[in-house]
């Protein structure tokens, strides 16, 4: 008779996904040695950290430290990864400073999202 996989439901991010269940036994029987009480946690991936919490689904965090780990300089070498943060660093700070400019606007943008964003009732905008 084949036994079906274990799965457990988990919260990734926003979403509730089935992933399979890895049993860790807590107790044995002395006599038979078989498992008595046995405790299943899903199964991770490389940078996962379980959160378990009392009485909801278990929660997966992604640590993005330990699937890709920071580049050293030794490691690339020091031009390249000096050009990298560089690159990284302009790209916050204009991320962080720029403004939307009306140049930056879609070329076709539909009378209902004109009306959305500047607050306009249904029909004051001709299309």
């Amino acid at each position: 008779m084949d036994r079906p996989i274990p799965s457990l439901r988990v919260q990734i991010g926003s979403e509730i996904v089935l992933r399979r269940a890895e049993p860790h036994v807590l107790e044995c029987d002395e006599l038979t040695s078989r498992a008595t009480v046995v405790h299943l946690r899903p199964q991770l991936r490389p940078g996962e950290i379980l959160v378990e919490r009392m009485g909801d689904i278990p929660l997966i965090v992604v640590d993005e430290s330990l699937i890709f780990p920071t580049p050293t300089a030794e490691t690339m070498g020091f031009d390249t990864w000096m050009k990298q943060r560089t690159d990284l660093a302009h790209a916050e700070f204009m991320r962080r400073t720029s403004r939307l400019l009306w140049c930056d606007w879609r070329a076709a943008t539909t009378p209902a999202e004109i009306a959305r964003i500047y607050g306009i009732r249904a029909g004051e905008v001709k299309p």
